[in-house]
């Protein structure tokens, strides 16, 4: 009677337990209705549809007011499209701001700041814990330092190869921090050494006495790396923003 009354009890808790894990927005009933799924095709298309907008629209305009003149670019209201369009002004705003120099420039500072922040965070984080590295077994250590490892050779052949996909993930986020930078630049290089300016200040400091057409165009150039790095690593990106999750 004892064993039967706990296999029920059992079963009740794992059903309880699926019908919640399985709980959604819309039940199963409801979505295999046709009503209900009309309505839910149209909510996620909208809901794709703005997003995308959301997204998308700023770097439309972006490069699409590049192509403007000067008198449409500041036009009020704005247009949505080029009337005339001027291709040079690219070419321009990358002569006369000197783009690929600054471009040199935030490549050259962003590696450097991710070399020191690693080879600083690796050593620090594997001396005074286990943290980026919490989730590497310490029987795997134990065992390399039975065979007469060092812990400098535990570091390099054991905790760093294990841990290439958190390491991956802070890298990405250290070089876009590094790149996004405006206000230490702007403290430590403007007005002291200009061939020394990144894109964010480069192109600040340009503001004044370049035609607002060639700053647009000179940004959406300055953006294209930022975009390009986001397609390659975006998966690296997206496991990184969810890697604090909690699991239930």
């Amino acid at each position: 009677m004892a064993a039967s009354i706990t296999v029920s009890t059992r079963a009740g808790v794992n059903q309880r337990r699926e019908t919640t894990s399985t709980r959604t927005l819309i039940s199963s009933v409801a979505l295999n209705r046709r009503r209900g799924k009309i309505t839910y095709r149209i909510v996620l298309t909208l809901v794709i549809v703005v997003f995308t907008l959301v997204f998308i629209g700023p770097l439309y305009f972006l490069f699409a007011d590049g192509l403007k003149s000067t008198q449409e670019a500041i036009a009020t209201p704005p247009t949505l499209y080029p009337h005339n369009v001027y291709p040079s002004n690219y070419v321009q705003a990358w002569n006369r701001l000197d783009v690929g120099r600054m471009l040199w420039n935030s490549v050259y500072y962003a590696a450097g700041a991710l070399a020191f922040q690693l080879v600083f965070d690796v050593t620090a984080a594997y001396s005074l814990s286990k943290l980026f590295f919490d989730s590497i077994p310490t029987d795997y250590l134990d065992a390399a330092a039975v065979d007469g490892a060092s812990r400098l050779m535990i570091l390099w052949k054991i905790v760093l190869p294990m841990s290439r996909p958190i390491l991956g993930v802070v890298s990405i986020f250290a070089t876009v921090a590094v790149w996004k930078d405006f206000l230490w630049p702007l403290l430590v290089e403007y007005g002291y050494t200009p061939t020394r300016e990144g894109l964010n200040v480069g192109i600040w400091q340009a503001t004044y006495g370049t035609p607002e057409n060639l700053i647009i165009a000179a940004s959406a150039m300055a953006a294209v790396p930022t975009i390009v790095f986001f397609l390659v690593f975006q998966r690296n990106i997206m496991s990184g923003l969810t890697a604090g999750g909690i699991r239930g």
